[in-house]
């Protein structure tokens, strides 16, 4: 009875027409197996899912959860070739301007990192006039207008700098095999990059942290309007794994670092490096929010920081992400700042 009544309330969902959710606990899940859609495998930066899964947490919602990589997530979720997925979000506001059937359901990561690495004897932005540099993986990647700007805030501004923005993919992993092959002099990157970097002298020229969203969660809209207790199940399961990889808090030493990184080897990630390293950044903690915060506030930081054109947020969407929250004692906090770890 009360999956109907959910079910019943749960139309496609407009600013003018809320979707209400009854209140209590959420009825039987309709969709048992889901599929998660990501851009690229990354041991650390889509962990929750596996870590959600391997505690059990998923199990005791009912579902079961396997985690997919597709070239466009966004066109993965609408086509129903995914039920969930993980994209940037200026990618998804682009997106769903241009009338793709998805829906904004929360975060993914409520900051991100901005590290930057040049080749050894680059000492101002100046050195890097006539080569080439990366600044994204792919052309128009909303990201590339950000770091453009975090650059030049951090005293790097490549505006009339004579050099050659190239794309070598998605992942930065391929952006650090072309930067020790020496074919680019700048590139952004992560925690699992930085010893690859190290050891090919790279100069480390900024480390900055912003309270900005990163990928979001996106589900297709018929789905969501089929499947309203599947999402607010799948939600929880998900906040509860966050919580443990973060726990105590953004931002502080992970106290289950090790459980957490037994979790990835048994899944078949090498975590040598990050056994290695006693850093706040190797599990990505200090860029989550353990809420999965999302609100319209980062809707329109997005729209700024990435230049894009102004764009209403429905924030009916985030009704699945506030029952989530509300049944595990959460609210819709955004972040706090944190000094880079």
């Amino acid at each position: 009875m009360a999956a109907a009544a959910l079910a019943s309330c749960t139309e496609p969902s407009t600013s003018s027409d809320p979707v209400e959710l009854p209140d209590g606990e959420p009825a039987a899940a309709e969709d048992t197996d889901i599929t998660v859609a990501i851009p690229f495998p990354d041991v650390t930066m889509y962990s929750m899912y596996v870590v959600a899964a391997d505690l059990g947490y998923y199990e005791e919602e009912g579902l079961e959860v396997e985690v997919i990589t597709a070239d466009n997530v966004t066109a993965a979720v609408a086509s129903g070739s995914a039920d969930i997925g993980v994209e940037s979000t200026g990618t998804v506001i682009e997106a769903i301007r241009g009338g793709v059937d998805v829906e904004l359901v929360s975060g993914h990561y409520c900051r991100q990192n901005f590290d930057f690495a040049v080749q050894s004897g680059i000492e101002s932005a100046e050195d890097l006039a006539g080569t080439s540099v990366t600044l994204a993986g792919s052309p128009g990647d909303p990201a590339e207008f950000q770091r453009r700007q975090v650059l030049a805030e951090e005293g790097w501004d490549l505006e009339g700098v004579d050099v050659e923005v190239v794309y070598p993919g998605p992942g930065s992993e391929s952006w650090t095999e072309f930067f020790v092959n020496d074919r680019i002099t700048l590139q952004p990157f992560y925690a699992d990059d930085r010893a690859a970097l190290e050891a090919h002298g790279a100069d480390i020229i900024v480390e900055a942290l912003r309270n900005w969203a990163n990928d979001v969660q996106v589900v297709g809209t018929d789905w969501l309007a089929e499947n309203p207790n599947t999402m607010v199940r799948f939600l929880r399961a998900t906040l509860r794994g966050l919580d443990y990889i973060v726990a105590p808090a953004p931002g502080e030493q992970p106290e289950n670092a090790d459980a957490v990184l037994d979790i990835y080897e048994a899944n078949d990630f090498d975590v040598t490096g990050l056994r290695e390293s006693d850093n706040l950044w190797r599990l990505d903690a200090h860029l989550a929010c353990p809420n999965l915060y999302f609100d319209s506030e980062a809707w329109d930081v997005t729209t700024e920081t990435q230049d894009l054109e102004a764009l209403e947020f429905d924030s009916s969407q985030l009704v699945y992400l506030e029952r989530a929250q509300e049944l595990l004692g959460l609210d819709n906090s955004p972040p706090e700042t944190l000094p880079y770890p």
